[in-house]
């Protein structure tokens, strides 16, 4: 496998971690062959922070504001030169071995993604707890159905399956779960791997964390599998593939209403 890494960062006016998201990239101990900061119409003096650090490797990638990290992210797959894609959020900070521990591994078991666990940080602490208590060694569309358990500032993907599925879902009504989207079409190409080891420091601080103005649960899952069924719909040339990842999404809907019911009539019981 060819080891050359584009990094992909989205930002939008994130001065005040971006040097230290960059940082953390640069200090690898297998480096990447670039890091495409990737804007969306930022105001601030994130685009002077590139300059100061002043490393070839790093790049700016402009855009107008478009209010959804999904567009910066696709415009620097686009322009990715690496074999590799690995994306980190501008507040987010990797451990100093990660590349270098996925790329052996990926070697090793010739697998196309994976991605880590990762510590929280919080209130610019970091903890000793982890974003996931998955426990398996790879993440599969099925496991997918029942939640999320990829860490995008975590993920390693090979170029080949951006070349298969293309990018992100650019809609503004998925903003906060389009990561999601894009795993489950992944996740029709090939299983992800997924190390234990927390090798990304994931800031779960209110202010700058997307998750914290999420819909609903069960709303995003709504959106996700109509997105998704309409994805492979018109996406998919093998029709058994087709039927078969449309087939676990109506299977998984049938238990969630079961389990549903039952609890309703557990509660009615109990009272």
């Amino acid at each position: 496998m060819n080891n050359t890494i584009s990094v992909i960062i989205p930002t939008w006016n994130s001065e005040k971690t971006l040097g230290a998201t960059i940082q953390s990239c640069l200090n690898q101990t297998l480096p990447p062959m670039e890091i495409l900061v990737c804007d969306d119409g930022s105001t601030d003096n994130s685009k002077e922070i590139i300059e100061q650090i002043n490393d070839s490797k790093v790049v700016w990638v402009p855009s107008l504001r478009s209010g959804t990290p999904a567009i910066p992210r696709n415009n620097g797959m686009k322009v990715s030169n690496g074999e590799w894609i690995a994306f980190c959020d501008s507040d987010d900070e990797w451990l100093p071995t990660k590349l270098e521990k996925q790329i052996h591994l990926a070697e090793k078991l010739k697998c196309k993604v994976m991605c880590t666990n990762a510590l929280i940080k919080k209130n610019n602490i970091v903890t000793n707890k982890t974003v996931s208590n998955w426990s398996k060694n790879k993440i599969s569309f099925k496991n997918l159905l029942h939640s999320n358990e990829i860490v995008c500032s975590s993920t390693l993907l090979h170029k080949s399956i951006y070349n298969k599925i293309g990018g992100f879902p650019e809609e503004l009504k998925y903003k906060g779960f389009e990561d999601y989207l894009y795993w489950l079409r992944v996740t029709t190409q090939t299983n992800v791997l997924f190390m234990m080891e927390p090798l990304v420091i994931y800031d779960d601080h209110p202010e700058t964390s997307i998750r914290s103005h999420q819909i609903p649960d069960s709303e995003i899952k709504k959106l996700s599998f109509y997105n998704f069924t309409e994805w492979i719909n018109i996406n998919e040339k093998n029709i058994i593939k087709t039927i078969y990842f449309n087939y676990c999404i109506y299977i998984y809907k049938i238990k969630q209403n079961i389990l549903s019911k039952i609890k309703y009539l557990i509660k009615l019981t109990i009272k």
